[in-house]
């Protein structure tokens, strides 16, 4: 016995999936991304964006570069700098 609700529930997550391997090719070639470019450029809500980013994180896809809880910042496995920033103007690993 599937409900009206199951169903769209269904629906939003196949929708999910899609946009899950979409941003798996795209994202591959971009410097950086965070929840709100993939959330304008998919034209999703920033908690699915920040869903997305995640679970490509946990596939080893991207890496989380910097940033909190609330606003992170991603780059593709692979093209993280030789330097991170880890507050305002201090850089861990940089050659001065």
């Amino acid at each position: 016995m599937s409900s009206k609700g199951e169903e769209l529930k269904a629906e939003t997550l196949e929708e999910a999936s899609k946009l899950v391997e979409r941003a798996r090719k795209e994202l591959v070639k971009a410097r950086y991304v965070t929840p709100f470019k993939l959330a304008q450029r998919y034209g999703i809500s920033i908690g699915l964006a920040k869903k997305i980013l995640k679970k490509l994180e946990e596939e080893g896809v991207l890496v989380r570069y910097s940033g909190t809880r609330r606003s992170p910042i991603y780059v593709p496995k692979g093209r993280e700098p030789a330097f991170k920033t880890i507050g305002v103007g201090v850089r861990v690993g940089e050659k001065s």
